[in-house]
């Protein structure tokens, strides 16, 4: 049998692996890289003849987590470093993680610069949760679109159980200080509470459809900046609007930390290195799984997991590889699959992480055609490089690929045979060189055999031809 894929299958198949990875992280992506030096792109012409400039950060969606807060604290530092007039961060975030969540309040509540903050319009129903809506709250000019909500507050970081932060206490000081509703204080940190009982409850919020009405609405409005009060000018004719984005290393990271992608990156790299494992050498497959799941790691490192529910999904998989190995697809199939959708489905340490019922049956399926059925069936298959039929291995000599208990998989000629261990031992490990001694179907019948002895018996009969001539 061939090897499992020719070259140009194994990078079609990194090609589609790879568009498939960033397919989630690029919609939300501007063109510009983001670096602290320079992290924006011009979208009004240039603006060194601008009066007046903005410096707008959208965030499509997505935890406040390491990469976004360090953008944040860029493009402020930015903003104070060139003079500009407003600093507008834009986005609808399901909550924070991992966050230095004091230095990023007091970045935003210590800036010279006044900080917008508009939660929306970015699709229906936007939210600000955890430290996303803490967030909203130190900012100079809290506000959000008509759909939108803040809240639940607590916890306001999902990958600390006991964090140190008093949330409690931070919300009622920001609601003391906006001469809002005290009773406003236990809705927040429990619920999700929208624009108009925000109002209701007296908290001065800025209702705006988007970036455009609110710089028109902030025209000529007072704000506080780091304690002092800050006339904003933001005249159309003299404006000036700088838009950034996350760099590609942030965004690459960002998205690590999205709940269900972390998990497929878990699935799809260890799928990978496990396909690697029945081909002859190592090849592109596997480097895709080693970047696959290293990026993987930094989301498991970031968000809060079950490692026990985490250990459950690596076992299943190997189960399933085990399976392909044995050809036993039985028991061993039925293990891997419980054990693979109990670990899928307590993933995450938080109900708030909790991966879609359909996410799980979807990716359990995924592994049981490409495991089961892919994988066997090209294992299989019975054409030998140029066409060698399994009936010409007999007398060639291989080495085990996958250990041979009884069967496994055997490196000859190039390609890749299942084989059946016909030696005294019980099974046949890795490395073992075998000599093919017959066939049974698309089985070949392997027996070990001493390479040197065979060297040596081949010289004495080399020698005795050449003394007989």
């Amino acid at each position: 049998m061939r090897a499992l894929l020719p070259a140009t299958g194994r990078l079609v198949l990194l090609a589609l692996l790879v568009a498939g990875l960033l397919l989630p992280v690029l919609p939300g992506a501007a063109a510009a890289e983001g670096e602290p030096a320079d992290p924006g792109r011009v979208e009004l012409g240039d603006l060194s003849d601008a009066e007046v400039v903005v410096e707008v950060l959208p965030l499509r969606g997505g935890f406040i987590d390491p990469p976004v807060a360090a953008q944040i604290r860029d493009v402020i530092a930015l903003a104070d470093d060139r003079g500009s007039d407003l600093v507008v961060l834009q986005y609808s975030s399901p909550g924070g993680v991992s966050l230095d969540l004091d230095e990023l309040l007091d970045t935003v509540a210590s800036s010279p610069v006044p900080v917008a903050v508009l939660v929306g319009p970015l699709g229906r129903g936007a939210e600000a949760v955890g430290a996303a809506g803490l967030l909203w709250l130190a900012a100079s000019v809290p506000a959000i679109a008509s759909d939108a909500s803040i809240g639940p507050l607590a916890p306001a970081d999902l990958s600390v159980r006991d964090q140190g932060f008093d949330e409690r206490a931070y919300v009622t000081e920001q609601l003391a200080a906006a001469g809002a509703d005290p009773e406003l204080v236990e809705r927040l940190l429990t619920e999700a509470v929208g624009v108009n009982d925000l109002e209701a409850a007296g908290f001065d919020v800025r209702r705006v459809e988007g970036l455009e009405p609110l710089l028109v609405e902030l025209d000529g409005v007072t704000v506080t900046a780091a304690g002092q009060p800050v006339t904003l000018r933001v005249r159309s004719d003299e404006l000036g609007v700088r838009f950034h984005s996350l760099g590609l290393v942030r965004r690459l990271l960002h998205a690590a930390t999205t709940a269900p992608f972390i998990y497929l990156l878990l699935v799809v790299g260890l799928g990978l290195l496990l396909f690697e494992v029945f081909q002859p050498g190592f090849g592109v497959a596997g480097l895709a799984g080693i970047i696959t799941l290293a990026i993987g790691g930094f989301g498991l490192s970031v968000l809060p997991v079950t490692w026990w529910a985490v250990a459950l999904v690596v076992l299943g998989l190997l189960l399933y590889a085990l399976d392909t190995a044995v050809a036993g697809f039985g028991p061993i199939t039925l293990a891997a699959t419980a054990a693979f959708v109990t670990g899928s489905l307590r993933f995450y340490a938080t109900e708030q992480l909790a991966l879609p019922w359909w996410l799980v049956l979807g990716t359990t399926l995924t592994a049981l055609v490409f495991f089961v059925l892919v994988m066997t069936t090209v294992l299989r298959a019975q054409a030998g490089p140029e066409g060698t039929a399994v009936e010409d291995l007999v007398g060639r000599f291989g080495t085990v690929r996958s250990v041979l208990n009884p069967e496994g998989h055997i490196y000859l000629d190039g390609a890749l045979w299942r084989a059946r261990w016909t030696g005294d031992t019980k099974r046949a490990k890795v490395g073992t060189p075998v000599r093919v001694h017959g066939v049974d179907g698309a089985v070949v019948l392997v027996e070990p055999f001493d390479p040197d002895a065979l060297a040596a018996s081949r010289g004495a009969d080399a020698a005795a031809d050449t003394g007989g001539d």
